[in-house]
């Protein structure tokens, strides 16, 4: 690993100090294939990495390319409440998390396009093993699609990165390491108001190594929708999700998961009151057992201090757990591939679930902002465990199924801040402490867990 990454990290650091002073580009998107950089396209006096975006490769052919350096410290007080496995050195960690990413967008005339995107991730400081989703990936080929685009219309076929709505059903999941993708087919259908998206991919199963990753261990076939009413200041999604796996367990247990999910979201988009609600109901089997889950969330906020985005808002969420082991139903909700819902600190994601949570948003300045909020946190159900984001069970352990009857999780404090130094850099500082409340406790050491993050990005 060292051999590999250290010459690289080296490197790529020194070009990102060089590069930190260039003017700010065009619009860089989350998804990089989304980046907008037409008005260079018949520039000819290009300066700085402006140069490598629009490169003509003949008539109405170009080339583009881009990329990405994150390096993001980090400090672990009391990992899983201080419940660590065996092969663990500490419970305590420190680490220092890598990411390049370099990508060419090659357009053929207006119909043909192909993205091309690498990925090196890395991990160091940490003697606790890694883990590759998270973690670490030394070289992958994170990216690589082609794309036939029609009037309204758009047919993707490859490896991709994906998200819908608020990242709470299928994400690219940017928060730890490593990005996720998926392996096949999208089509998109823009409409004057709205979209439609079809799609049929398999999660890529990111590997540590050199072009090593896997893909079509399981399936996601599905539809998401948007619409939009009043000048879009309303908005409506609806999704309908097949879900086949055979790498997910429940109480421990393994079988072959054939799981629909069906859903709306209904937002807002107003100067001074907004809101969000969502909710899903997923059925189908899971072995011999009858899936019969749910998940509802409310979020309203109000803006007080408009000159400064100043924002207070109270968000609720309610994901079933399996109400009984001995039934021929499972209520456990799957997560799919959503984002972690509270951060990277807590181990734990958002199903069998009740979370409260107020919060407050400001902006003191125009590049810099700052979030602050609380997740009371409890189980839904005291017949089910808990479960990381990745719905991999982690509480209680298997020998302890049922043991406790306790259901309060704790309170995860949270402050995140963002510096836009430019359209190309930032820079982040991020605080988490939760107090573990009685579950952990019962269920393990429950210890208070505290995590530290500083992260600085730099994209071209």
């Amino acid at each position: 690993m060292n051999k590999l990454t250290k010459p690289i990290h080296l490197i790529v650091w020194l070009v990102s100090i060089v590069f930190s002073t260039l003017n700010a580009q065009n619009k860089i998107s989350w998804e990089r294939y989304d980046d907008n950089f037409t008005v260079l396209k018949n520039d000819t006096l290009k300066k700085g990495l402006e140069q490598l975006k629009y490169i003509p490769l003949g008539k109405n052919n170009y080339i583009s390319f881009g990329g990405e350096l994150r390096e993001q410290f980090q400090v672990y007080n009391n990992l899983n409440f201080g419940d660590v496995p065996p092969t663990y050195t500490s419970k305590n960690a420190h680490q220092l998390w890598h990411r390049l990413m370099a990508h060419a967008d090659i357009e053929l005339g207006n119909h043909f396009r192909f993205f091309i995107q690498l990925s090196n991730t890395a991990r160091f400081f940490n003697e606790n093993p890694i883990v590759p989703e998270l973690d670490e990936n030394q070289l992958s080929l994170h990216q690589a699609f082609g794309e036939l685009k029609l009037q309204n219309w758009k047919f993707r076929l490859g490896h991709q990165e994906v998200f819908y709505g608020n990242h709470r059903l299928i994400t690219f999941r940017e928060g730890p390491n490593t990005r996720l993708a998926f392996d096949g087919l999208v089509v998109k259908r823009q409409f004057k108001n709205g979209s439609l998206d079809f799609f049929a991919v398999s999660k890529v199963i990111s590997k540590q190594y050199v072009f090593d990753d896997e893909s079509m261990h399981d399936g996601l076939v599905g539809i998401y929708g948007t619409q939009f009413y009043a000048a879009k200041k309303l908005g409506l999604d609806y999704f309908l999700v097949n879900f086949q796996s055979r790498d997910r367990q429940y109480n421990y247990q393994t079988g072959y998961e054939n799981r629909e999910t069906c859903g709306i979201r209904l937002f807002s988009n107003l100067k001074t009151i907004n809101f969000e609600l969502e909710g899903a109901y997923q059925t189908g089997k899971f072995k011999d057992l009858t899936i019969d889950a749910y998940n509802v969330l409310a979020d309203i906020n109000v803006t007080l201090i408009p000159s400064k985005k100043g924002i207070v808002g109270f968000a609720a969420n309610l994901a079933s757990g399996d109400k009984n082991p001995n039934d021929k139903k499972l209520n456990t909700y799957n997560l799919l591939y959503a984002k972690p819902a509270y951060g990277l600190a807590a181990p734990i994601g958002a199903t069998n679930m009740l979370s409260l949570n107020p919060y407050i948003k400001i902006n003191p300045s125009a590049k810099f902002n700052v979030l602050a909020q609380v997740f009371f946190l409890s189980r839904n159900s005291n017949q089910d465990g808990t479960y990381s984001p990745g719905m991999v069970q982690n509480r209680p352990k298997p020998n302890a199924l049922f043991e406790s009857n306790k259901k309060t999780l704790g309170q995860l404090y949270v402050l995140e801040t963002n510096y836009q130094q430019n359209k190309n850099l930032s820079f982040a500082f991020d605080a988490s402490y939760f107090k573990a409340g009685s579950y952990p406790k019962a269920t393990g050491n429950g210890d208070n867990l505290l995590y530290l993050s500083f992260k600085s990005t730099y994209k071209f």
